[in-house]
């Protein structure tokens, strides 16, 4: 006899033997997927996930002390007879602790670092600011309690009105007076550099970025002004031909003179020709040859490529030595700044031509003497004027080409750091008054620059764009301050602290 299969039992079994079925050869499936998947990543994108070993073993020790001090408050002898409130009161304010400390240890890190390697003021300095952060906030927060929840005044008055009356003076007078003050030592000491340690680098970032933005306005306008380069080099070339086909038409049929053939006016006409000739090759090879910067003002994507290599400096872990990752950007800012200023004064093309216009006649001469006639002398003069005032024409349209007009920096915009950040909120100067228009000759031209990096501290960033990074300041605040929020209920009830069967 088979025995029976209990459907109503056995059925739920099933599936659920069929699921985790299902889920092992998911996850086998799923796995040297996974693993294929990183392999194609690049090690800085594996880093940055759950993966990274670093990450890992911070969360298990964030985790570990946090379960250490809940384990603590809630089962400690010492809180025998203390509200659950109580207990979880001496939790926040330990986390807001950890919390300050670690955040102020990253901020101090950032405040003191150095590019040097120095032990004790890179490596030593900082956690011991984080545990001293930590004693302080303890001191305040869970000391402050104790403090605010005992009688120091009038102790021999007893219970009653009067009594509960003075006891809530003193506990106010302790609670919205002597408490922040403390707090406020602990806004100087914990708040800012946790403030500075969460969101200095990032707003650095965002002054920096600012700066790449300006930095391609001003790579895309001056290389279109560079740009009108080829636009000239075309207006030399079709010149050049004029005047070939010029010596060509007089050579064959004396356009000029009336006398075909070889002769005093064909040659200078010829030699003419090949003298133009000779210029327009030489600004060509201007153009051609190489910048000694190694880059080319004339290449499209030099622009695209300086920013988006700039942007990668940029973002990376800034954290490892911030004045390393500062001053290697701002090396590289400064760098390409100071070949875009070098590309907007290149005026080796119009200092050629302004050469060669003053040795037009000396490196022309017009022949002279009994062997040409004066209608060959009348056509020589008129064309060698029509030839200067052609090229005269040429270098004032190269010289009315103008570069753009620098772009101000952030630095020029708002130059205040440190303390003078601080006058500024409270009295914002007036914006300057619109400077009159002037024509830009060529002197005020010549002292125009692309002005460099506006360089910027972690801690001045965080102050300059306060309205940008409020929520940085709001996280701190509420991380700094959230004990006392909580301590106000010991003001209005004092037996908070109690558990039930302890109360008065």
């Amino acid at each position: 006899m088979g025995q029976k299969v209990r459907r109503g039992k056995n059925l739920p079994k099933i599936r659920l033997s069929i699921r985790n079925a299902q889920n092992r050869i998911g996850f086998l499936t799923a796995f040297p997927i996974f693993f294929a998947n990183a392999a194609a990543q690049e090690p800085d994108e594996i880093l940055s996930g759950f993966l990274d070993p670093a990450a890992i073993a911070g969360a298990g020790i964030v985790i570990a002390i946090i379960g250490a001090v809940l384990f603590a408050a809630l089962s400690s002898k010492r809180f025998e007879g203390s509200s659950l409130f109580n207990r979880l009161f001496v939790v926040v304010a330990i986390t807001a602790g950890f919390f300050s400390a670690v955040s102020s240890a990253i901020g101090f890190g950032l405040i003191t670092s150095q590019e040097s390697t120095d032990f004790f003021r890179n490596a030593v300095l900082p956690p011991a600011f984080g545990v001293f952060v930590f004693c302080l906030a303890i001191a305040i927060w869970v000391g402050g309690a104790e403090f605010v929840r005992h009688r120091d005044w009038l102790r021999g008055v007893k219970g009653g009105a009067i009594g509960d009356l003075i006891f809530f003076v003193e506990r106010a007078f302790k609670l919205f007076v002597v408490i922040p003050v403390l707090a406020l030592i602990l806004f100087f000491v914990s708040t800012w550099t946790t403030v500075v340690g969460i969101g200095g680098v990032d707003a650095v970032r965002h002054t920096y970025s600012a700066e790449i933005d300006r930095l391609a306005a001003e790579c895309a306008g001056i290389t279109t002004y560079r740009q009108r380069d080829f636009l000239f080099r075309e207006d030399l070339r079709l010149s050049v031909r004029d005047v070939t086909r010029v010596a060509n038409a007089e050579r064959l049929g004396g356009s000029q003179s009336g006398a075909a053939g070889q002769g005093a006016v064909s040659d200078y006409y010829k030699g003419l020709a090949a003298w133009y000739q000779g210029l327009e090759a030489s600004v060509s090879a201007l153009i051609d040859a190489d910048d000694p910067s190694g880059m080319n003002p004339y290449d499209p994507d030099i622009c695209a490529d300086k920013t988006d290599s700039l942007r990668k400096n940029l973002s990376r872990n800034a954290f490892i030595n911030v004045d390393k990752w500062a001053r290697e950007f701002e090396t590289e800012f400064n760098d390409f700044a100071n070949v875009l200023n070098r590309w907007r004064h290149d005026r080796r093309i119009e200092r050629l031509l302004d050469q060669q216009l003053s040795n037009f006649d000396r490196a022309n001469p017009r022949p002279a003497g009994a062997r040409i006639s004066a209608a060959q002398r009348a056509a020589i003069d008129r064309y060698a004027d029509d030839v200067e005032r052609a090229l005269k024409s040429l270098i004032s349209k190269q010289k009315r080409q103008k570069p753009p007009v620098p772009i101000k920096s952030e630095a020029e915009k708002s130059p205040a750091r440190g303390l003078d950040i601080f006058r500024e909120m409270i009295s914002p100067t007036p914006p300057p008054p619109e400077p009159e228009t002037v024509s830009r000759r060529q002197e005020i031209v010549d002292a125009e620059f692309v002005p460099g990096l506006s360089t910027i501290t972690p801690r001045d960033a965080v102050l300059k764009h306060a309205n940008i990074f409020s929520d940085v300041w709001a996280l701190a605040l509420s991380w700094d301050y959230a004990p006392y929020l909580l301590m106000l209920a010991f003001l209005f009830f004092p037996s908070a602290e109690r558990a039930a069967g302890y109360k008065d």
